[in-house]
């Protein structure tokens, strides 16, 4: 384990965009795979596991996309705010240190987090080859029990990554973050028939066909 890590450190700083990019995929990919398979254990039904690779073809695309972004955003916080250094730490840095996590954590959740979730639903939305009309619909039912969501984890989550994890594994722990996030989601929707599933960040949504008859109804 140690060694694939010094493995992917070697490349990450060789090819950052890159080595993030696939990584962010493959654990978007994940993600999902874990979802579906936890979605049809709670399942009612008896047939047979049934993978929706498109779904997490999307997913991986998602992950992809997003990773660039991620890294240049986490760039963007670290010169914004920076941490103190070591030695400031060690005289009279910590409340520094924890005004700056907290700006960036705050700037992060208050700009990077609603931008994210709603271009997640209208990148999925069209790469499922919807119109806008329903991209607007899927905004208008899922958003804000998201934002919510993500308000009631992700605070915590980040406030750990900006303040103790090294700036290029940042995107990873994010997305290792999410895909149990997403199965926790997952899992707590089956127990619900009125449950609303909305993970957030890297959202994974699974829309019933109920939940699509409101939706179309709103288009």
């Amino acid at each position: 384990m140690i060694g694939i890590l010094r493995m992917w450190t070697a490349l990450a700083e060789r090819q950052p965009i890159l080595t993030l990019t696939v990584t962010n995929g493959t654990l978007g990919g994940v993600g999902d795979l874990l979802a579906q398979l936890i979605e049809k254990r709670n399942s009612k039904g008896s047939s047979r596991f049934r993978w929706d690779y498109k779904r997490t073809l999307r997913f991986v695309s998602w992950g992809a996309l997003c990773a660039p972004l991620f890294h240049k955003w986490y760039l963007f916080l670290n010169k914004q705010f920076p941490l103190p250094q070591q030695l400031q730490l060690q005289s009279n840095g910590k409340r520094a240190f924890v005004t700056a996590v907290a700006q960036r954590v705050a700037t992060d959740q208050c700009i990077y987090a609603p931008m994210g979730i709603a271009g997640f639903f209208i990148a999925m939305n069209y790469m499922e080859g919807k119109d806008w009309a329903s991209a607007k619909a899927r905004l208008s039912s899922y958003f804000w029990p998201t934002l919510a969501a993500n308000y009631a984890v992700w605070p915590a989550v980040q406030a750990v990554n900006f303040g103790f994890v090294p700036t290029i594994y940042r995107v990873p722990f994010s997305s290792i973050v999410s895909i149990f996030w997403n199965a926790f989601i997952s899992w707590a929707n089956a127990q619900s028939a009125t449950a609303v599933d909305v993970p957030v960040e890297t959202p994974h949504t699974k829309i019933t066909p109920r939940q699509a008859e409101r939706i179309d109804s709103k288009v």
